[in-house]
């Protein structure tokens, strides 16, 4: 799908401008110096960017206290909308940045792999960023992934082929 102008309130859906509204009160509740800034949309997805001060405040280790505000954010916008529509939060850009020293990882481990011919376990992480590892070593021929066990302990497994 296409990315929306976050510029154009009315191309946001009823549903959309809810889960904008949840993140502004949200932020309102914290009592931190942010505000939440539209970025992209990509139905459901309404990529949200924490602004202000405080803001670095949510990185916390590796972006916890961010997971923790999308999902509490996810959880409210879920029960007050009708239709599908979750954030995906950022804040300095910190999603990017965790994206890439987790692909540089995951090629890193699967070059171990290759020359040891030995699974590799990584340690627990959110599915949002076993996908970042699942699709960086998607097109390499010579080892494969999957997840093991229960969330917050799912892991990945990087294995040989």
């Amino acid at each position: 799908m296409t990315d929306q102008d976050p510029d154009q309130p009315e191309s946001l859906t009823h549903d959309e401008e809810e889960a904008l509204r949840v993140m502004r009160e949200l932020c309102e509740a914290s009592g931190l110096q942010m505000n939440a800034e539209l970025r992209a949309r990509h139905a459901p997805y309404l990529d949200v960017e924490l602004t202000g001060p405080d803001a670095p405040a949510t990185f916390g280790r590796h972006g916890q206290p961010l997971d923790a505000l999308q999902y509490l954010a996810n959880l409210i916008i879920a029960r007050r909308v009708a239709g599908e529509v979750r954030v995906i939060l950022d804040a300095g850009g910190y999603r990017a940045r965790r994206a890439d020293t987790l692909t540089r990882l995951a090629r890193e481990y699967a070059a171990e792999v290759k020359a040891r011919q030995e699974e590799c376990e990584l340690d627990p992480l959110p599915a949002h960023e076993r996908r970042i590892i699942h699709n960086a070593l998607l097109d390499d021929p010579d080892v494969r992934t999957y997840s093991e066990g229960d969330d917050p302990d799912r892991r990945v497994i990087i294995a040989p082929r």
